[in-house]
């Protein structure tokens, strides 16, 4: 089950994730990846990882960096390390995904089904939320739904 928080007051302001950006930036880097990251950045960027020595992408748009990749992308390459890292960073307890756009949204609900880590997430936003899969989402520790039309 998909916890999904729709306010940040559930939790301790040191147990979220706060800040994807500069998490990503000085934390994960290329030769972290699994197999699962891969398909994140494909699915969410397009993107297809072509040196993990020293991070290098390709884009639609052209050969960069995963420093460049999506702030979406960010925060759920930002779940897979926590859970492949989960006793350096069991003090978090949620991740705020209130910047991503539900495409990002709908692959860190997966990568959670998959990783089955459990992390909180934090949408502040119902921006397009219709478009995730139904799945059991349970919002704010007390209401149970199975569609995000409902959210």
């Amino acid at each position: 089950m998909v916890k999904i928080y729709t306010s940040k007051k559930y939790f301790r302001p040191e147990e979220i994730l706060i800040d994807n950006e500069s998490f990503f930036d000085n934390t994960v880097t290329a030769k972290s990846f699994d197999e699962l990251s891969l398909d994140v950045i494909m699915n969410i960027d397009k993107a297809k990882l072509i040196d993990r020595n020293i991070g290098t992408i390709e884009t639609p748009f052209g050969i960069t960096s995963i420093d460049n990749v999506s702030t979406g992308c960010k925060a759920v390459l930002n779940y897979i390390y926590i859970s492949n890292n989960k006793i350096s960073y069991r003090d978090i307890k949620a991740i705020d995904a209130t910047e991503c756009g539900w495409n990002a949204i709908e692959e860190l609900f997966k990568a959670i089904e998959k990783k089955k880590y459990e992390l909180g997430v934090i949408i502040e936003h119902d921006n397009k939320l219709f478009h995730c899969s139904d799945r059991d989402y349970l919002v704010d520790n007390k209401r149970q739904i199975h569609s995000l039309l409902d959210f």
